[in-house]
């Protein structure tokens, strides 16, 4: 049979086939909690597919072209390439003389194009469930890369093809030097994850085990609130402004809060059996320094957000009246929010 008799009966299927696997691998990302900045699909279009046999000079092309369909995952650090070949060969039929490490392919002395590529098709499992029973052996192509070696890839391929496959060499000589720096930065923010998810589980078992001498900062902080909420079944909402952390802890340093053990302590003891909840990290903080110490709240700790109506009924179940119209003295009140349902800033707690 001719290619293009072969194109003509097929590539309807490899349409649903990108399609099927572009789906099946966002799902099993997500069911293993690993992050990803895409998952994307392409089919070739038969103009192509014509286009490279004859450039590739195949033979059989049918057989020899294993890229009609294609799926490309972009994730952020270089350690979840692996995590996430292993879900591919777990879940798919992996053609391994044809899948390659583009990485492991470049000496020492040289950096260049990386990525990791797999060659499979849906495997025997797969291929009996009734919607797949069309799509039994085919093959499609899955590239895994990191976001900058995604950058670089599009950067070099794309502007390559531009100068019909050679750049000058000062600018080639320029990409690759790039590609160094790329491949550095890499490595450097994959040691970075694991350093910051080390030290939050540090955090956490020290919390845990009631060791908080801990400086606070953003993770420490957040660290720390969630596993008192979790501890006191206290609903937190999931969204808060991290940029408003760095002026959380000025307020808390006025406070004469510096570490996590002294901000164990002003939280009031029946603070979560009190307060009907949710809010955020930022909120539940701000409002353990209110209704802890309004004084020294209020002569310490200037502010620059105000409460809301909804926030004085909360503050009624802890304080006097004569201590709510001290605090409304100290921050004002913001009444917007009773009319405007789209602000999600619940000032004082935000």
């Amino acid at each position: 049979m001719r290619f293009q008799d072969w194109l003509d009966d097929n590539h309807p299927k490899f349409r649903s086939l990108t399609a099927s696997v572009e789906l099946t691998i966002r799902s099993l990302l997500k069911d293993a909690g690993i992050p990803f900045l895409t998952v994307s699909g392409r089919t070739k279009s038969p103009s192509d597919c014509l286009s490279k046999a004859k450039r590739k000079s195949y033979k059989d092309p049918a057989l020899q072209m294993t890229d009609i369909s294609g799926i490309r995952v972009v994730v952020y650090f270089d350690y979840d390439i692996e995590k996430v070949s292993d879900i591919i060969k777990s879940n798919f039929c992996v053609d391994v003389s044809n899948s390659r490490n583009k990485d492991e392919l470049l000496s020492i002395n040289e950096v260049g194009y990386r990525s990791v590529h797999f060659v499979c098709d849906l495997g025997a499992d797969r291929a009996r469930l009734q919607e797949n029973k069309r799509l039994e052996g085919l093959k499609f192509e899955i590239q895994i890369r990191t976001v900058l070696q995604h950058a670089w890839a599009e950067l070099a391929h794309d502007r390559n093809y531009k100068f019909n496959g050679k750049l000058p060499q000062h600018i080639e000589r320029k990409l690759f030097l790039l590609a160094g720096l790329m491949e550095t930065a890499d490595n450097g923010f994959s040691d970075l994850s694991i350093e910051i998810d080390s030290y939050i589980e540090h955090v956490s078992k020290s919390a845990s085990e009631g060791s908080l001498e801990i400086d606070l900062n953003v993770l420490s902080i957040e660290q720390f609130v969630r596993q008192w909420a979790s501890k006191n079944n206290f609903k937190l909402e999931g969204d808060y402004r991290r940029e408003g952390v760095s002026e959380l802890m000025r307020e808390l340093n006025a406070f004469g809060v510096n570490n996590l053990d002294e901000l164990s302590k002003i939280i009031p003891k029946d603070f979560a059996s009190k307060f009907p909840g949710p809010t955020t990290i930022l909120g539940v903080v701000r409002d353990w320094m209110i209704t802890s110490d309004l004084e020294r709240f209020v002569s310490q700790v200037s502010v620059e957000w105000e409460i809301t109506p909804e926030d004085i009924e909360v503050y009624e179940r802890f304080l006097t009246p004569v201590q709510i119209e001290l605090l409304q003295a100290h921050t004002g009140v913001d009444y917007g929010g009773i009319l405007d349902d789209d602000d999600d800033d619940h000032d004082a707690t935000e």
